[in-house]
């Protein structure tokens, strides 16, 4: 082997080190910087969640259960947040935020069907909406259903978790019942994180005007809601959410 290419080996040698060492360094820049805005984002929310304690606004939104009724004119009753950290790089970070408010006017709606295609429909609209309810059927003398009461609580949970992705330095939101009934997935990249829009995100949160709807994940062909990697867990209460 010549001098020359001894030479070259040494610098393709170094220019592979640079290149991994500005890669390390940008990923540890990525993860202080998703590390200050869940930290950032955190303390805004219990904040704010104190103070809507003491304020209990009405929310304006119209929960709506299509074919069925609308949940209108619910004030806050009830809040909770919590948070969980992971270990990178033998350091704990912020893994995610979880918190809820719920929404309640302290009564009832109750939705009377006079037959079995209509106890079908109503049955099905409820369960796409995944609001809470009970029924009770009516039966013939032979056993068959000819109409059922549902009776549903007056009371909305709006859901949120934020996961930190320290990979993509970007904060990723699974939020449940915030624009209305519905789940909703965002991505919002961490740089943009600061006052500004988290008071834009808590005017979405108390039914306000908001552009925070720009951060929400659509699918071009169909409209849906896109995949952020958080599981939506309907159904399946965490610890200090209401049943």
């Amino acid at each position: 082997m010549g001098l020359l290419d001894d030479l070259k080996k040494q610098a393709d040698l170094l220019k592979t080190q640079q290149i991994q060492g500005q890669r390390q360094n940008l990923q540890v820049d990525k993860i202080k910087l998703v590390e200050d805005k869940m930290k950032q984002t955190f303390q805004y929310v219990n904040e704010l969640l104190k103070q809507l304690a003491v304020v209990k606004p009405t929310c304006p939104l119209t929960f709506s259960i299509p074919g069925v009724t609308n949940l209108q004119g619910l004030a806050f009753a009830d809040s909770f947040i919590d948070y969980r950290r992971k270990r990178i790089n033998d350091k704990e970070h912020f893994d995610t935020i979880n918190f809820y408010v719920k929404w309640a006017s302290g009564g009832t709606v109750v939705i009377d069907c006079d037959s079995q295609s209509a106890v079908q429909k109503t049955h099905e609209a409820l369960w796409a909406s995944k609001v809470r309810f009970t029924e009770e059927e009516r039966k013939s003398p032979k056993g068959i259903v000819i109409g059922a009461k549902f009776i549903i609580p007056a009371a909305v949970l709006t859901d949120i978790v934020v996961k930190a992705d320290h990979d993509q330095g970007r904060l990723l939101v699974l939020a449940k019942n915030l624009f209305g009934l519905g789940v909703e997935q965002l991505v919002v990249p961490a740089p943009e994180v600061d006052e500004a829009m988290l008071d834009d995100f808590a005017k979405a949160l108390i039914g306000q005007q908001s552009n925070f709807q720009r951060f929400r994940i659509v699918t071009a062909q169909t409209g849906a809601p896109g995949q952020t990697g958080i599981r939506a867990q309907t159904g399946v209460p965490r610890p200090g959410a209401p049943r």
